[in-house]
């Protein structure tokens, strides 16, 4: 699963909390793992990889938590299921 947010230099620590707080809930869960963050120096786009075996079951547990998280604010997630793909906008108020 991949989802390409927007964000500011100064938002770095907060993207930092974020990946962490994404990589505990994975755990708990035992439902994956959190990939490297690509993070673009020369403009505002960011990329959080996560994987695992089922990207619904992945997006039921990190879903709340990007929901939750200003930053993630009309990120766009990308499910993969093998060559499939589901691609959707996620916002705070509860949509997707």
């Amino acid at each position: 699963m991949m989802v390409h947010f927007d964000y500011y230099p100064k938002d770095r620590a907060r993207i930092r909390a974020l990946e962490h707080r994404l990589a505990s809930a994975i755990t708990r869960a035992g439902v994956g793992e959190l990939g490297e963050t690509e993070i673009h120096i020369d403009g505002n786009d960011g990329y959080l990889y996560m994987y695992g075996p089922d990207p619904d079951r992945l997006y039921e547990v990190v879903g709340p938590i990007l929901k939750s998280s200003r930053l993630m604010t009309d990120s766009e997630v990308t499910k993969h299921y093998g060559v499939r793909t589901e691609t959707f906008v996620t916002n705070r108020d509860g949509a997707r």
